[in-house]
């Protein structure tokens, strides 16, 4: 097996912006960039449809591709990420210290729980055997695929830790002082067209965007300005009180 990285994510047309961003970022030559294309009517006809709930939960799709990827994979780790996130350096020198230590899956740490939008895995039956549990739960049970990773992990009897949650950091947690090498941003469920626009408003902090705003789907333009104005009231509002 290879020693390099192969990099699995999905993407939609609609989240092209994301996948142009990241196949653009990370030029690292210990990664081969893997993007998986999904036709964004699956995407319209399968996330979004419980009132209240995550928009993944009952959709298993991100759970058969990376049971896929592993099983077709010819080198000893990969990661399986979604496409939203936003890459900065040294990634793959920060990710060998887990690679050296012998961990088998290495997670996001969302403060209380594991966040599956940015996963190092081992090639090995331990780890699909892991993922094959999860479909298995969600065919009998439905629900969020990451609510059911959180569930079960502590069943797992290999060697699985959770990143350094200031370089491979989520956007909630993230303190600004250590130099991040990934950042999942996070929305703030106001509604789909907003967590879009929210994910390319705090990808912005961190990248020049100008180039890429071309594949932002124009539905969502609104909502990204409609954003910013919650953004400034709320800033109006916490002055106001300090």
């Amino acid at each position: 097996m290879s020693n390099n990285i192969e990099w699995y994510y999905m993407w939609s047309e609609k989240y092209r912006f994301f996948h142009e961003i990241l196949k653009d970022t990370v030029k690292e030559p210990e990664f081969t960039i893997k993007p998986i294309h999904i036709d964004q009517s699956y995407f319209d006809k399968n996330l979004y449809t419980s009132k209240g709930q995550h928009a993944w939960s009952g959709c298993s799709l991100k759970i058969d591709l990376l049971i896929e990827s592993l099983e077709n994979s010819n080198t000893q780790y990969i990661l399986f990420t979604d496409a939203d996130i936003v890459p900065a350096k040294n990634i793959y020198k920060n990710l060998k210290d887990y690679i050296d230590e012998g961990y088998t899956q290495v997670f996001l740490d969302e403060v209380n729980h594991l966040n599956i939008g940015f996963i190092l895995l081992k090639v090995c039956p331990e780890v699909i055997q892991f993922w094959k549990d999860i479909k298995t739960i969600m065919s009998q049970q439905g629900g969020h695929d990451q609510k059911h990773v959180n569930d079960l992990i502590s069943n797992y009897n290999d060697k699985w830790t959770k990143f350094d949650s200031q370089v491979f950091t989520c956007s909630n947690i993230w303190n600004g002082i250590k130099e991040f090498s990934i950042m999942q941003p996070l929305s703030s469920c106001l509604g789909k067209e907003y967590d879009f626009a929210e994910k390319i408003f705090v990808t912005a902090q961190h990248i020049e965007i100008e180039e890429y705003m071309k594949y932002v789907p124009e539905d969502i333009i609104p909502f990204i300005y409609k954003f910013q104005e919650i953004i400034f009231k709320s800033y109006k509002e916490s002055a106001a009180n300090s």
